[in-house]
C-alpha cells in the first residue's frame, strides 16, 4: 500500500470552514490550518455556531487530520516575564480553540530565548508547558514541538534540544513532535538522498524516538546545509532534491503521519506540489540519479493530468 496523508497549509479567508473547501479543491487528506487570527493578541469568543460549522465542514470534506499551528508570536522562552505570561495564556486559549474543533494536534516553535541563554530559555519553556499540562485533563489534542532551523536563539534546531524539552515535561504523552525537513536540513541534519535520509532517521530514533512524530512539514529549503536559516522553497526547487521526498512519502513508518506542505506562494502553488508528492508516491525504487528526468517531474507537474 502506497502511503497516503499529504497536505497543505489552506487559506481560511472567509472564515475557517472555507479551510477544507480548498482542501476538496487541492485533494489534501489533512491540512493544517490557524484557529485564531494569527498576528494578534485578542482573540475573539467562540460560539457554539462556530464549532458546529468548522465540524460540519470537515465531516464532509476528505480530510482525515487538522492540525492547528500556534502563532509565531507566541514565545514560551521568552525572558519578558510579560511576554512569557502572555504566551502561555495564550497557548492555553489555542489548545482550548483546537481541542472544541477536534483539531488532532497544535504544532509550536519551542520558542526564543532573547538576551538570556539557551539553558533558561528551555526551562521557562519547559514550565509553561507543564503549567498548561496540569491544567488539562483531556489530551486528545496533543502539543507538538516544531524541529527549527535554529535562526538566531531559537530552541529546537538539535534533536537533543527537543528530546530534553519532552524528557522534562510531567506527561509526555501529552507531546509529540513535528518534523519539519527544511528546517532539520538548515539546522545541520543532512536528509538528503535515501542514505541521508535514514541516517538522519536513525539519529532522531535514538535520540528522541520515531513514534513521537506525530505531523511532518514537508518542505523544500531556499538555503545550504547548516544555513540555520528558516527559509522554504517548492519541492523539488530548493537545496534538498526530490529523493528526500520520494522516500517519505513512500515511507510506510509515516502512512498515517499528516504531511503538511507549507511553501511559498502557497494559495497558486500548492496544488501542484501535491500532485507532484502524488507522483512521486507512484514511483517505485529509487529515483534515477539523472537531473534531467527529476527537472522533468517538477515541470510536467506545471499542468493537471
Amino acid at each position: 500500500m502506497i502511503p497516503s496523508m499529504l497536505g497543505c497549509t489552506v487559506p481560511t479567508i472567509g472564515g475557517l470552514p472555507k479551510g477544507f473547501y480548498w482542501a476538496r479543491k487541492w485533494g489534501c487528506e489533512c491540512i493544517q490550518i490557524y484557529v485564531t487570527l494569527s498576528r494578534r493578541w485578542n482573540v475573539a469568543e467562540l460560539s457554539p455556531d462556530d464549532v458546529l460549522k468548522f465540524k460540519s465542514a470537515w465531516k464532509d470534506s476528505p480530510v482525515k487530520k487538522v492540525v492547528a499551528h500556534v502563532p509565531y508570536l507566541v514565545n514560551l522562552a521568552s525572558p519578558d516575564k510579560n511576554l512569557w505570561q502572555k504566551s502561555k495564556d495564550r497557548l492555553s486559549v489555542e489548545l482550548s480553540r483546537a481541542r472544541q474543533f477536534g483539531v488532532n494536534f497544535l504544532v509550536l516553535h519551542p520558542g526564543s530565548y532573547g538576551n538570556s541563554n539557551k539553558e533558561d530559555g528551555m526551562k521557562r519553556t519547559i514550565e509553561a508547558l507543564n503549567s498548561i499540562s496540569s491544567e488539562n485533563n483531556d489530551k486528545t489534542t496533543k502539543i507538538l514541538l516544531e524541529t527549527m532551523a535554529g535562526q538566531g536563539t531559537m530552541i529546537g534546531a538539535t534533536f537533543e534540544e527537543i528530546a530534553h524539552i519532552l524528557e522534562k515535561v510531567s506527561d509526555s504523552e501529552f507531546f509529540g513532535v513535528c518534523f519539519d525537513t527544511a528546517h532539520v536540513f538548515a539546522a545541520g541534519y543532512d536528509i538528503r538522498d535515501y542514505g541521508g535520509y535514514e541516517t538522519v532517521l536513525r539519529e532522531f530514533d535514538t535520540v528522541i524516538g520515531l513514534h513521537k512524530i506525530k505531523t511532518i512539514h514537508i518542505n523544500d529549503s531556499k538555503t545550504d546545509l547548516g544555513s540555520r536559516s528558516d527559509r522554504h522553497a517548492l519541492i523539488g526547487e530548493g537545496k534538498l532534491g526530490l529523493k528526500v521526498f520520494h522516500a517519505m512519502v513512500r515511507d510506510t513508518r509515516f502512512r498515517n503521519i499528516p504531511k503538511i506542505l507549507e511553501i511559498p506562494e502557497s494559495d497558486k502553488r500548492s496544488e501542484e506540489n501535491l500532485r507532484l508528492l502524488r507522483k512521486l508516491q507512484l514511483i517505485p525504487g529509487h529515483l534515477p540519479q539523472s537531473k534531467t528526468l527529476q527537472k522533468q517531474l517538477v515541470r510536467k507537474d506545471e499542468q493537471p493530468d
